[in-house]
C-alpha cells in the first residue's frame, strides 16, 4: 500500500514539473523578444541606392536577420547575442522593388519585420549605361586617343554625359558643330548621339545586317515644317515642307504649301513655336494633334506607329525632248530599298536621259541605300570602283595596316535586295541635286562618291551641311531600358581620296527656297512643278529653256508681313554602317 501510495506521488510530481515547465515556456515565448528598436513594426523604408541605413535594437536574447532579396540590399552582418545591438542596411541597384528585414530573437514565437525600397539617387541612375557608353568610345570613337586621357563625369544622365563629355574635347572638331543661339550665345551640337529605345518599337537605324527589315517609329508623317512669324504680331504658322506617303498627314489629305495656324485649337505663339513644332515633328508616343490650315479646315491626325516611307515622290516627264526623272527622297532608310529600286526601274524602263535627284530635306542615313542610289546612277560601267573608303581611329587603322577599307560600286549584287541592279542601271553621266543646309552625311556621301568617278552634279540650292563623318551604332541593354548608341567613328573619302568637306558643298546655282527673288517668304509649289524654284532651276539647266519663277503663293498684301525663321533640328543625322 506504502508502495503504491510512493508511486502516485511521483507521477503526481512529474506531472506538476512539466506543467509547470509548459506554463513557463508560454510565457517567454510571447512577444518578440526585442526592445528600443529604431523602427516601426511593418513600416517601409527609403534608402538610395548605395547608401546605408543603420538601426539599433535591444535583444532579451541571441538573434538572427535575414533579407528577402539579397541583390537589393545586404546585411553587415546575420546573427548577434543578448543586449544592445546595431544591424547595417546597404542598398543597391536592382530590378527587385522592395525587400523584408526580418530579425527573430531565439526562444520568441514571432519576429519583427519592416520593409526595405530603394531610392535610384539621380545621380546615380546612368552609372551602368555611363560605363558602356565610355568602353565604347575608348574602343571606337575616330577621336579616341583624346578620350582616354578624360575623367568623365560618370554621374550625370546618359545623354548629357554623351554631349557634355564629347563637347569638352578638342580634337574632334568634326563631330560638334558650332552655332549661333537666338540669344547671341555660342552653342555646339553633336553628329554622335544616344537614345533609350521604346520598347514596344525596334530600332529603326541598325546596319550591318544581311537584309534591313522595314520598322516602325511615332510620326505623324511630316517630312519638314517651316516655321514663319507674322512680323505685325505676335504669331506664326508652319508651311508644310512635304508628307510621307501612307502617314496620318498625308491621309488627312495635307500636303506641300499647305500652312498650319492652329494647333490644339490655340494660335501659334511666337514664345511657344519651337515646343510646338518639335510636338508636331518629334513622335515619342501614340498621340493624336488637331491642326488647322489658313481657312479654318481642321485635320485631325495620329503619331501611329507607322513604317516612315522616304520616297516622297517621283515621276517621268518628256520636256523639250529630254525624258527626265525626278525623285524626292527624305531618308537613307534601308528597310525601303525596295521602294528606292522600283523607281530606279521605272527610270530605267522608261529611258530617263536626265535625272533631278531632291535631298534638300535629307539628313542621311543608311550608306548601303547611298551605294544602290549611286550605283544605279553610275551602272554597270563602274562596278568595283571605289564608292567610298574610311578611315578610323588610329588604334583600328594601325591594326587593318594603315589602309582604308573600302566600299565598291555595286552592280551584279545588291545584298540588302538579293538581287542585280542591272533593272535600275541608268547609265549617266550627269546628275542635278537640289540641296539645302538640310542636306547632310549619306546625301553628301553620293555627292562626293560620283564625283570621286568623275560623273558630273549639278548643285541646285543651298550650301549643305558638311557631315563628312560616319557613324557604326550599337545597342546596350541595361536594368533601366535598351539604349542606341551612334558615336562617329570614321572619316569617308571618295575615289580620289577627298574627304575634307566639312564644310558643306557650295551649290553650283544658289537659290533659297524660302525667298527665291530674294525678298520674303512666299511659300511653296507642289514637288516636280516647273515653276517650283529649285525643281524649275534644273529643268532649265537641262532643256536650255529659260526658267520662269511662277508667282507667290501668297497675295502681295500679305508678302512684306512675313519672315521665316530657322527650322530645329528635330532629327539624327547620320551617315550610319
Amino acid at each position: 500500500m506504502t508502495t503504491i501510495s510512493y508511486k502516485l506521488s511521483g507521477i503526481l510530481l512529474t506531472l506538476l514539473t512539466v506543467i509547470l515547465i509548459s506554463c513557463k515556456d508560454d510565457e517567454t515565448l510571447q512577444g518578440n523578444g526585442i526592445t528600443e528598436q529604431e523602427w516601426v513594426e511593418g513600416q517601409t523604408y527609403t534608402i538610395p541606392a548605395g547608401k546605408e541605413k543603420t538601426v539599433a535594437f535591444t535583444a532579451k536574447a541571441s538573434w538572427i536577420a535575414q533579407s528577402s532579396s539579397t541583390a537589393l540590399v545586404s546585411l553587415n552582418k546575420n546573427s548577434g547575442g543578448a543586449g544592445k545591438n546595431t544591424l547595417i542596411i546597404r542598398a543597391h541597384n536592382s530590378s527587385d522593388k522592395e525587400a523584408i528585414i526580418t530579425i527573430r530573437v531565439s526562444g520568441y514565437s514571432t519576429k519583427s519585420s519592416f520593409k526595405v525600397k530603394i531610392k535610384i539617387n539621380e545621380e546615380d541612375k546612368d552609372r551602368e549605361i555611363n560605363d558602356l557608353v565610355n568602353n565604347y568610345l575608348k574602343e571606337k570613337y575616330l577621336w579616341n586617343e583624346e578620350y582616354k586621357t578624360l575623367t568623365p563625369d560618370f554621374t550625370l544622365a546618359y545623354d548629357k554625359f554623351v554631349k557634355q563629355t564629347l563637347v569638352s574635347m578638342r580634337t574632334n572638331n568634326l563631330d560638334k558643330k558650332v552655332y549661333q543661339g537666338s540669344d547671341g550665345k555660342i552653342y555646339y551640337s553633336l553628329y554622335s548621339y544616344i537614345r533609350k529605345l521604346d520598347p514596344d518599337l525596334r530600332s529603326n537605324t541598325r546596319a550591318g545586317k544581311e537584309k534591313i527589315e522595314k520598322e516602325k517609329e511615332y510620326s505623324y508623317g511630316f517630312v519638314g515644317l517651316q516655321p514663319v512669324q507674322e512680323l505685325s504680331s505676335s504669331k506664326g504658322f508652319f508651311v508644310i515642307q512635304g508628307v510621307h506617303p501612307g502617314s496620318s498627314a498625308d491621309k488627312a489629305g495635307l500636303k506641300r504649301g499647305m500652312e498650319i495656324h492652329k494647333v490644339g485649337g490655340e494660335s501659334i505663339s511666337i514664345e511657344k513655336w519651337e515646343k510646338i513644332h518639335s510636338s508636331l515633328m518629334v513622335g515619342d508616343s501614340r498621340s493624336t494633334q488637331q491642326v488647322t490650315d489658313k481657312d479654318g479646315r481642321v485635320y485631325n491626325i495620329n503619331s501611329g506607329p507607322i513604317e516612315v516611307n522616304p520616297v516622297i515622290y517621283s515621276h517621268v516627264k518628256n520636256i523639250h525632248s529630254h525624258r527626265i526623272g525626278y525623285l524626292v527622297y527624305s531618308k537613307f532608310d534601308a528597310g525601303f530599298d525596295q521602294e528606292l529600286f522600283d523607281v530606279f526601274k521605272k527610270f530605267k524602263k522608261e529611258n530617263i536621259t536626265d535625272l533631278i535627284l531632291d535631298l534638300r530635306y535629307n539628313g542621311g542615313g543608311h550608306v548601303i541605300s547611298a551605294q544602290l542610289i549611286s550605283s544605279c546612277i553610275a551602272g554597270s560601267a563602274y562596278e568595283g570602283e571605289v564608292f567610298s573608303s574610311y578611315r578610323y581611329n588610329e588604334e583600328r587603322m594601325k591594326a587593318i595596316g594603315n589602309k582604308k577599307k573600302t566600299d565598291p560600286f555595286l552592280y551584279s549584287t545588291y545584298k540588302n535586295l538579293n538581287t542585280s541592279l542591272a533593272e535600275g542601271a541608268v547609265n549617266l553621266s550627269k546628275v542635278y541635286c537640289l540641296v539645302s543646309g538640310q542636306t547632310a552625311s549619306a546625301s553628301e556621301l553620293v555627292i562626293n562618291s560620283l564625283r570621286g568617278i568623275d560623273i558630273e552634279v549639278i548643285l541646285i540650292g543651298e550650301r549643305t551641311n558638311g557631315k563628312n563623318v560616319g557613324m557604326e551604332g550599337t545597342e546596350f541593354t541595361t536594368k533601366a531600358g535598351t539604349y542606341e548608341f551612334f558615336p562617329i567613328t570614321f572619316q569617308s573619302y571618295n575615289a580620289k581620296d577627298f574627304g575634307a568637306y566639312e564644310n558643306g558643298f557650295d551649290p553650283d546655282h544658289i537659290i533659297n527656297e524660302n525667298n527665291p527673288r530674294g525678298r520674303e517668304f512666299e511659300g511653296y509649289k507642289e514637288f516636280g512643278a516647273e515653276d517650283e524654284p529649285l525643281y524649275g532651276k534644273a529643268i532649265s539647266l537641262i532643256t536650255g529653256k529659260p526658267f520662269r519663277m511662277g508667282g507667290s503663293t501668297r497675295s502681295a498684301i500679305e508678302q512684306p508681313r512675313l519672315t521665316t525663321l530657322p527650322v530645329p533640328e528635330t532629327r539624327q543625322i547620320g551617315m550610319i554602317k
